[in-house]
């Protein structure tokens, strides 16, 4: 796979998913192909009871899969790593992730925001940008390396990604 691949992790409520939403809004009008990946740590269930796909998953399926003319949903009752998903995600030319904060391959972003105030999630070292509403030099003490962006300069953020 030749995809760009880049992760985003921050603290719940720091923007993370409306700063993904806007990336993928500008990327895709300029034909880049686009996939997501969202680590939801609270679990999620595809599955209403009283469903088919229900049903299925309730009599013991091992994976149930649910098909209509603009979706596909494959639900497996197994947790898969963070590599095996990206494994399997063809043809796209960048692939965005949101969490996997511990799971620390990946170019790494941090978003963080004043009003969060829980400060810069990640390790600093590993970390190649941060994204905040912080001004640079609030985030001096920090000695970071990498790249610092407002939140409200999408187009900087974007030029970023796709020179990376």
């Amino acid at each position: 796979m030749n995809a760009k691949i880049i992760k985003f992790i921050g603290f719940s409520g720091s923007g993370k998913t409306t700063l993904i939403e806007k990336i993928v809004r500008k990327l895709v009008s300029d034909n880049i192909k686009v996939a997501t990946i969202k680590h939801d740590v609270h679990g999620l269930d595809i599955d209403k009871p009283g469903k088919d796909s229900y049903k299925y998953s309730e009599a013991g399926a091992n994976i149930s899969i649910v098909s209509s003319p603009d979706m596909t949903v494959f639900k497996l009752h197994k947790r898969l790593t963070l590599e095996d998903i990206i494994i399997n995600i063809k043809d796209v030319d960048i692939i965005i992730i949101e969490g996997y904060s511990s799971n620390g391959e990946y170019p790494t972003i941090s978003v963080a925001r004043k009003e969060i105030a829980k400060g810069i999630k990640g390790d600093i070292d590993k970390l190649i940008a941060i994204i905040s509403d912080y001004k640079k030099e609030e985030l001096e003490n920090l000695n970071f390396k990498g790249k610092i962006f407002d939140i409200n300069n999408i187009d900087q953020i974007l030029s970023y990604i796709k020179n990376m």
